[in-house]
């Protein structure tokens, strides 16, 4: 099995452009030292799912909403509005210079409504 390598740097810049702020929950995790947040991929990498390491296949999430994300029970509709438990819960915060790969978005949702 090979490992996928993924880009830091990628994940760096969502990050830095939405401040380290969850784009579903809008929460920002202090911890000594700054603050934390994660760099979660919409469609995931590796088979059978092939996402790219991009910046616009990449969200800036909380460690819930990306564990959520990753196991199915969030997903996004293409106007960008959050499904969790099968609900409209609002709408995911962008960036203007942080586009979303709406590909990547139908993929994963695809995935999970089966």
């Amino acid at each position: 099995m090979q490992r996928i390598v993924r880009s830091s740097a990628v994940k760096r810049q969502v990050k830095a452009w939405h401040d380290n702020r969850c784009q579903i929950c809008n929460v920002r995790i202090e911890v000594p030292g700054g603050s934390y947040s994660e760099g979660a991929h919409i469609r995931a990498l590796g088979s059978p799912h092939n996402g790219p390491d991009t910046t616009n296949n990449v969200l800036c999430l909380c460690p819930n909403c990306h564990v959520m994300l990753d196991a199915g029970a969030i997903v996004i509709e293409d106007d960008l509005t959050v499904i969790r438990g099968g609900q409209p819960t609002g709408v995911l915060r962008t960036h203007p210079q942080h586009a979303i790969n709406l590909e990547c978005v139908r993929h994963h949702r695809e995935r999970w409504r089966q």
